[in-house]
């Protein structure tokens, strides 16, 4: 790092600011990473320190990186490998824990994601999994390349959530490489058998999982909750239990929850078998950075 970063660190450190510059900075602190990282001044690793640094001060942590890639149309699939083993860690337990929140979007944002939905039926593909197993999935997906400015306001509202949410699932900070996404559809007889989000080497660096839900109102569906196991990991491989948390689908909600926790997602009814009444949710990761 240059001389002249390390003092602007150093006076940070040694100058914290005054209780009434708290809220600004914590406020300005994502937007001065999103400048800092398009300087050539700063090497990355740089650039994020400062950030980081700002943030600490304010006593609001919130590890966020600038500019995360929208989800290339691999079903959910990262093309970057992760460079590291899977965790080989003790033995941990991971209760069923999720964070919820209703009303995350406007009813005009809310209708948007609808719109989009509705507008690209014939762009949606039969989703698959990192696997490839058969019989164990069964939806259609629609990917963010398809929406990108919903993306980007979508994105942008979830990065502000994430210091939140991980102090109430008492999770660690990180500093966040991608925001995965893609718009899926469950119809009539749909579901998704037990799984979780990052139990392999090209996963491996999933830390949150979010789903945001949306439909027509009154739902013209039935059934569809999101099942969240507690889990054990051990020696890097998961493990549910037979105790669980069943979590409702309504238009608007949007849930959080660990990536390593194995989940599935009930059977849905949708008796009209029409896809605009489908249980739509826009899902996805959030990455940390490889370290």
């Amino acid at each position: 790092m240059s001389q002249d970063s390390r003092s602007t660190l150093h006076s940070l450190a040694s100058n914290p600011p005054t209780s009434d510059r708290f809220s600004n900075l914590v406020d300005r602190a994502i937007d001065t990473l999103d400048r800092l990282l398009d300087s050539d001044a700063l090497s990355a690793s740089e650039r994020a320190q400062v950030a980081l640094k700002i943030l600490e001060m304010a006593g609001a942590s919130s590890p966020v990186a600038a500019k995360p890639a929208i989800a290339s149309p691999s079903n959910g699939r990262s093309s970057d490998v992760a460079s590291t083993a899977l965790d080989r860690s003790p033995t941990r337990f991971l209760p069923a824990h999720y964070v919820q929140i209703d009303n995350f979007l406007s009813p005009d944002e809310n209708r948007e994601a609808l719109e989009i939905a509705l507008n690209n039926q014939q762009q949606f593909i039969t989703s698959t999994t990192t696997t490839n197993a058969e019989n164990y999935r069964k939806s259609w997906v629609l990917y963010a390349t398809l929406f990108p400015s919903f993306y980007e306001l979508l994105k942008k509202k979830i990065i502000k959530t994430v210091p939140s949410i991980l102090a109430q699932l008492k999770m660690s900070e990180f500093l966040i490489s991608k925001v995965e996404m893609q718009l899926t559809a469950h119809n009539d007889g749909c579901y998704y058998k037990v799984h979780n989000d990052s139990g392999s080497a090209t996963t491996a660096t999933r830390e949150l999982t979010y789903v945001y839900y949306f439909c027509q109102e009154p739902p013209p569906f039935s059934e569809g909750q999101l099942r969240l196991y507690d889990t054990e990991l051990k020696e890097g491989v998961a493990n549910s239990y037979s105790t669980y948390k069943d979590i409702e689908p309504r238009n608007n909600r949007i849930v959080f929850f660990n990536s390593r926790c194995k989940h599935e997602v009930l059977p849905v009814r949708c008796p009209s078998q029409k896809f605009e009444d489908s249980r739509f949710t826009l899902n996805g990761w959030i990455r940390r950075v490889e370290v």
